[in-house]
Formats: C-alpha cells, sequence, structure tokens
C-alpha cells in the first residue's frame, strides 16, 4: 500500500470554512499531493506529518504545501476552522513556471507552516473569503489565465512570510534541492520494497554519502529517517484500518520475517504492531 494521490479534480477549488466533521474522514490517511495547496486556520488546531516532519498548525497560522508532498493529517481540536484555496498541477504547470516561481515554490518547500501577524492575518481572511466567494458564484467558468494570476499572488504572498524572503533574489531554488524532491517522489513510489540509501543513491547516479549529505541539508533529516517513516507510516495506517494478519502487512512492506518487522517497528515506535492495533482499536 502506498500513499493516495490527492488528486485536485478542478484547476481552482477554494473552501471558505472547514470543520472537524469535512477533516474527520482523512485522518490517519497518507497522501501524496498532486497539486498546490494554500490553507488558513482561523480557529482551533491541527496536527498533521508533511514530508516527513510533524507539525502542530494553530489559529493565525497559514500552511502552504507545493504539489508532490507527503502529507497525513493525524489529529484535529474540535473547533478547528480551516480556509482552503487549491491549484491543479496542470495549471501550476501551465504558469510559465519560471525561475521566479519556481525560486518561491524552493523557499516555501522549506517550511510550510507560516505565523501571521495581527495586520497579516485578516488580510489573508478576506483573501480566502473573496476567493471563496468567487469560486462558489463563477465556478469552473474562470480563464487560465485569471487562475494563474491568483496562484502567482499567493505564492507571492506566502513567500514574503518566509525567513529568507530578504535573500530570495541572492538565493534560487537549487539544483540540491531539485535532487533532494526527485529522492523524495523516488521513495514515496518504491520504499515498500527498497529499503536502502544505495537503491536510490544508484538510480540518481550518486555515491550513498553524497546523497546522505544532500538530503540532511535540504531537510535535516537523514535519508534513512525519511525511508524508515514513510514505513512506519503506512505500516500504521494498514494497522488501524485493515484486518490483515501483522505477518500480511510485513510482506507488503517488503518485510519477508515478521519477526524483524515486528523488532522494526518496535523500535521506531516503542511498542509492537499488534500494541498499536490493540490501543488503536
Amino acid at each position: 500500500m502506498s500513499a493516495t494521490k490527492f488528486k485536485i479534480n478542478a484547476d481552482f477549488i477554494a473552501y471558505e470554512c472547514i470543520t472537524v466533521n469535512e477533516l474527520e474522514p482523512l485522518l490517519e490517511k497518507s497522501y501524496k499531493t498532486e497539486g498546490g495547496l494554500f490553507a488558513l486556520c482561523s480557529k482551533g488546531s491541527l496536527k498533521t506529518i508533511i514530508n516527513h516532519t510533524q507539525y502542530r498548525i494553530r489559529a493565525n497560522e497559514m500552511i502552504a504545501i507545493p504539489p508532490e508532498c507527503f502529507i497525513q493529517l493525524q489529529a484535529t481540536s474540535d473547533d478547528v476552522k480551516i480556509h482552503a484555496v487549491m491549484f491543479s498541477q496542470r495549471l501550476i504547470q501551465n504558469a510559465g513556471m519560471g525561475k521566479n516561481m519556481m525560486d518561491k515554490f524552493h523557499v516555501i518547500g522549506k517550511h510550510y507552516v507560516f505565523s501571521l501577524s495581527e495586520v497579516a492575518f485578516p488580510l489573508c481572511m478576506e483573501m480566502f473569503a473573496f476567493l471563496s466567494h468567487l469560486y462558489n458564484k463563477v465556478g469552473e467558468k474562470m480563464s487560465e489565465a485569471v487562475l494563474q494570476s491568483f496562484l502567482s499572488l499567493m505564492l507571492q504572498g506566502v513567500s514574503e512570510l518566509c525567513p529568507e524572503q530578504a535573500k530570495l533574489k541572492e538565493t534560487p531554488g537549487s539544483r540540491h534541492f531539485h535532487q533532494y524532491q526527485i529522492f523524495v517522489r523516488m521513495v514515496h513510489e518504491e520504499y515498500a520494497h527498497e529499503h536502502q540509501v544505495v537503491y536510490y543513491a544508484k538510480k540518481m547516479n550518486m555515491q550513498p554519502s553524497a546523497l546522505c549529505r544532500l538530503v540532511k541539508k535540504e531537510s535535516g533529516h537523514t535519508a534513512m529517517e525519511i525511508i524508515n517513516k514513510m514505513l512506519i507510516m503506512d505500516a500504521k495506517t494498514q494497522l488501524r484500518t485493515e484486518n490483515a494478519p501483522v505477518k500480511d502487512i510485513a510482506l507488503s512492506l517488503g518485510f519477508n520475517n515478521a519477526a524483524f518487522f515486528n523488532k522494526f517497528f518496535k523500535r521506531h515506535t516503542g511498542v509492537t504492531p499488534q500494541m498499536f492495533r490493540n490501543s488503536v482499536r
């Protein structure tokens, strides 16, 4: 089992208020984004994993998730309210992904969550409300040029919140970050049967040590940590949502030995797979 593709079925979608009832079906499921997502938390909080790092998003914070990211929603407060704007991967690809826009995605893709000041928050709320109103009134009738303008505006607004904003003109999106994204994409697709860094390094025509340095520099995690986190997330999802025996889950994740899988899972979570399953049911 791999991460479900989080597709956006229209070029542009906007929701003014998403509550716990709408978010509940998404809990503890793994997704790979096929589009860009901008979300504003106006009340409550939620806990999520974005590209292998856990975040607690609170009121007055914005989330910006580029395409081809791994996300998993873990928990929400009962009073959570989220406002969201999404753009399809097709629209992003057709937006003339020039150097300036790529630089913004590069910087945003290192942070994902941004705190808003007392001045910025109401302005962002107005922006999200306007786009939601426009979506409800016009829907898919807006031209691609208009939607690309909205995308550019959202990217510009979020990039202004980045710590690196002052250096943006001097520090464009790097080749190393692009290679890191390739590595993450490959792990998302192959982690269930390829657990070793050397495999990914070979496919990228790199030495394992060079890949490890690159991944550590760009993400703060080791390459092995990223592979292991994918395996643990998938294992937890299956243990929580399926009735398959633990040995079958182990096989689906590339472990030929159920005992080794049990030791691997306990080393990373502190409990055995069966103990975890019992605790969440």
